[in-house]
This record gives structure tokens, C-alpha cells and sequence, in this order.
């Protein structure tokens, strides 16, 4: 039987671009009975809140959402994932990508299967490589075997950014991180894709409130005992 694919993705003030979004999935994947979309919104987004409700009316077997406090964005697909049932693979998304590739679940499904131990993280291309490096994983897609063995989907440290960085990180210190043939287009305002909206400005003042690049710094201790539990699981499961 093949694995089934959890889309956990935080949300807010953007329910023409999630809508968007999930239209995509829905019209590229192969089989949409194995894809289920979590949301978590923020208990203020009124507007969300109503969006979230409509996908689900329309998408009750596919559409679920959490309606929660304000807590850091890097915690919330964690929170989610408390909601997922029988998915074992996590594509961490946002509510700014657009998926263009037909048959995109079929191919993530493929991929996990030829990794016996389901420790890697696997990535398409986004569009907004000039944003970024071409092998930097801006929406990694991971196993629930990777909560196994660290007991997070999503490092719980940064209100904006760095997540990200973080599982690439690991990703690479254990050398599991894989370009797939996929476009999952991010559709960011720093390529000209959308506008400069208040949830790009909100997460713009937290970023520098909090100064996440310095807070990803502060935990390198903690990344590396990561790394580590990675690579005893991975040396344990394959007895390489």
C-alpha cells in the first residue's frame, strides 16, 4: 500500500492565494484521496477562518483546520500534525505556492519508497532561485519518521524564517536532501509574483524583533545532538 501525503501549512489574511493553492494540488495530483491539507489559523483571522470553512465544505475528506492563538510559525505544523491520521509523508507548504506539476504526489510516494529507513527531505523547484541557492529546500517535504526520531515535523524555535534553514541543515549534515523534478512555484513578492501584503510585513517586523539569525545561531548545540540522533537512526536502521 502506498504512503498518503499530509500538506501542513500556517495560514493568514491570504484565502484567495490558499484557495489557490489547494486548486492546484487538486488539479495536479494523481490521486487526490491520498492528499489531505491542515491548515492552522491564527483565532483572529476572521477572514481565514471563513476561507478555511469553505474548503472544507467543499473538500471534507481532504480539508482540516486548527483554529489557534498566535503561537511561533514554526510551531504550527507541529500542532498539526497532532490532526493528521494515517499520512506518513509531510509537505511542509505555504499558502503562496502554486503546484504545477502533474502527477507531483505520485512522484514524492516513488521517492520515499527507494529510501529504506524514510530519512530524507525532498524539495522541487520553486521559481525564486535567485532568492536563493538552487539546492535550498525553501518547502521541504519529510517523513513522519523523521518526528520519530527527533519528536518535531518542524524545528519549534522561529517565529519567521529559519525553519527552513534548519531542516536543510540536517538534511545535508546527514547527506539526504533531494532535488525532485517538481515546480511548486512560489508565487513571493521578492520575484515580483504578488504584492507586498501584511502578512509579508508582519513577518518582515518579527524577523527583526526577534533576530532570528542570530537565535538560529544560539542553538547549534541543539542542532548538532539532532544530527546526531539522525545519524544513529539512520546507522541503526541500515547497520551502515
Amino acid at each position: 500500500m502506498s504512503e498518503k501525503i499530509a500538506i501542513l501549512l500556517p495560514t493568514r489574511n491570504r484565502v484567495k492565494s490558499l484557495t489557490r493553492f489547494w486548486d492546484s494540488i487538486v488539479s495536479t495530483s494523481k490521486d487526490i484521496d491520498n492528499v489531505k491539507l491542515y491548515l492552522y489559523l491564527d483565532d483572529d483571522d476572521t477572514e481565514g477562518i471563513r476561507g478555511a470553512q469553505e474548503l472544507n465544505d467543499n473538500y471534507p475528506d481532504n480539508v482540516y483546520y486548527l483554529v489557534g492563538p498566535r503561537i511561533l510559525m514554526s510551531q504550527m505544523p507541529n500542532e498539526l500534525l497532532k490532526l493528521t491520521s494515517d499520512e506518513d509523508i509531510i509537505f511542509l507548504a505555504g499558502d503562496d505556492l502554486v503546484m504545477r506539476t502533474d502527477s507531483w504526489d505520485q512522484l514524492v510516494i516513488e521517492a520515499f519508497a527507494k529510501i529504506e529507513d524514510r530519512i530524507a527531505l525532498f524539495y522541487g523547484v520553486d521559481g525564486a532561485e535567485s532568492q536563493h541557492p538552487a539546492d535550498f529546500a525553501t518547502h521541504p517535504i519529510i517523513h513522519r519518521r523523521w518526528f520519530d526520531v527527533l519528536g518535531y515535523i518542524n524545528p519549534p524555535y522561529f517565529s519567521c524564517d529559519y525553519a527552513d534553514t534548519w531542516l536543510n541543515s540536517l538534511a545535508d549534515a546527514v547527506g539526504r536532501k533531494y532535488l525532485l523534478p517538481i515546480f511548486n512555484e512560489h508565487m513571493h513578492f521578492t520575484v515580483g509574483k504578488s504584492a507586498f501584503d501584511s502578512t509579508y510585513l508582519e513577518a518582515r517586523k518579527r524577523f527583526a524583533e526577534d533576530n532570528v539569525p542570530q537565535q538560529f545561531t544560539s542553538l547549534a548545540t541543539t542542532m548538532e545532538k539532532d544530527i546526531q540522533k539522525l545519524k544513529e537512526y539512520i546507522k541503526e536502521y541500515t547497520g551502515v
